[in-house]
């Protein structure tokens, strides 16, 4: 990416006293103002060639302070401090500054940054506005400040071409649900790359699709470097034919019900794209926008689809007067649940417990009118301590045998004086089958509480 237009020039309204410098960035807004506040980003370019700058406090908001300390190439450090004195995202940064060579005549001034958009491009303009015509004239002479502006804003310029492209995103899923979007290649295909023949969150995992896009074939080559699961996946990308490697890395955060999604696009500039201006940055960072989009919508309709049939599905909610850790323990002890679910009509006989994801429990239930005796066995996919259980069960005979794993999912939430469970257990065959265990969940639960306080051997 290179500047598109450049005029660095001083202004002409008072220019005794004023610098006024401007380039127009092939950048959105958004992307300049991160570079211009973020300080992992202003130590990349921030003064002119040659120099390097060291970062010591920069706290982007009014009355915030901005200490660094530029070395220039013959090693003079030059130290400064700014104070923030208006911060409007992202259109106006104002700063007092003052600073100098250390150890030699130091100077001050106003800066105002303004960030103006022009389509998918970014106007910079800096104003420095000095407090007489003798303080600008020094800085003109003794540092080169118009040159060294020139040649700053060129390095901004220069770091823009490779800065990687990080885009965030919230949704209303569990990570669980955006993790199988970004990793199953059935849902991949239908919100990100139709194209795609095969994936699997595995390191070392490689594949390769084609897309044809304006007239040209463009070979896409994955390669998977980092999986953690339902947290973090990271692939090399290129294509087959051009230059270049680059990396994507997807990240996710659950806030509460939530989940945020971080990806970073890393190694852009290795495509040359003045070259190849097909792979231009400007295009990867719209694309990934568009990409948040279809992701967004894609979750939105799957969460509709994936809504529980009220038909087959039971809904139960209880709260108990004792801690959440207790009532969630009590679902992972074989001696409790023996003692809960057992009842005048139906007798637990055996009761066995492995309280990991991926274990499980399994019981033998007798009919006390018939004497026979029926087995059901669970798997655990989630233990959240203390907020989540989420188990799949299938009776191994008796009238449910051959029907399809049921799901059970029990959430406890804290509340005044105690702990709120919901139940939610789905896929029964039937509504009839579904009153029927509505039933003995809810006697279950009533035990529960009797158990909770005491009234039942614990």
């Amino acid at each position: 990416m290179s500047a598109i237009k450049e005029k660095n020039s001083p202004a002409t309204v008072t220019p005794d006293r004023e610098i006024v410098m401007s380039r127009l960035f092939d950048a959105p807004r958004e992307v300049v103002w991160d570079a211009f506040t973020d300080p992992k980003q202003v130590v990349e370019w921030w003064g002119p060639t040659g120099f390097t700058t060291t970062i010591h406090e920069m706290d982007v908001r009014p009355g915030g302070r901005w200490r660094h300390t530029m070395h220039g190439p013959d090693g003079t450090n030059y130290p400064n401090a700014s104070v923030f004195k208006e911060v409007v995202k992202p259109e106006r940064i104002v700063y007092g500054h003052g600073g100098g060579k250390e150890g030699g005549q130091g100077v001050s001034f106003e800066a105002t940054w303004t960030f103006e958009a022009q389509g998918d491009k970014t106007l910079l303009t800096g104003r420095m506005v000095f407090p007489t015509a003798a303080a600008r004239e020094f800085v003109v002479k003794e540092h080169g400040a118009i040159e060294g502006g020139k040649q700053t804003l060129a390095r901004l310029d220069q770091h823009l071409e490779k800065a990687p492209i990080v885009v965030e995103r919230t949704f209303s899923a569990t990570a669980e649900t955006v993790w199988k979007a970004i990793t199953e290649v059935d849902q991949m295909k239908q919100w990100y790359m139709p194209a795609l023949g095969s994936f699997e969150p595995r390191v070392g995992f490689e594949t390769e699709f084609s897309i044809h896009h304006e007239g040209k074939d463009f070979p896409h080559i994955w390669k998977v470097t980092e999986v953690v699961p339902e947290k973090k996946i990271a692939y090399d990308w290129k294509y087959r034919g051009y230059p270049g490697s680059s990396v994507v890395t997807f990240e996710l955060f659950p806030e509460g019900e939530n989940t945020r999604l971080r990806l970073t696009h890393t190694g852009l500039e290795t495509f040359i794209p003045k070259s190849n201006p097909d792979l231009a940055r400007k295009n990867f960072l719209q694309g990934w926008t568009q990409l948040g989009t279809e992701l967004q919508q894609f979750l939105e309709k799957t969460k509709v689809a994936e809504l529980p049939d009220p038909n087959t599905t039971l809904f139960l909610s209880r709260d108990f007067k004792a801690e959440r850790e207790c009532v969630f323990g009590a679902f992972l002890d074989a001696t409790v649940l023996q003692n809960i679910w057992s009842a005048p009509a139906y007798k637990i006989v055996e009761m066995a417990v492995d309280a990991r994801v991926g274990g499980g429990w399994k019981l033998a239930m007798r009919d006390e009118a018939t004497g026979s005796v029926n087995h059901c066995t669970a798997r655990y996919v989630e233990i959240e301590r203390p907020v989540r259980i989420v188990w799949l069960t299938k009776w191994l005979d008796g009238p449910l045998a051959g029907a399809p794993e049921g799901r059970v999912t029990l959430e406890f939430g804290a509340i005044a004086g105690g702990t709120r469970l919901k139940l939610t257990h789905e896929f029964f065959p039937d509504r009839e089958t579904r009153d029927h265990h509505g039933t003995g969940w809810a006697s279950g639960l009533e035990r529960l509480t009797r158990w909770l306080a005491g009234e039942l051997s614990q």
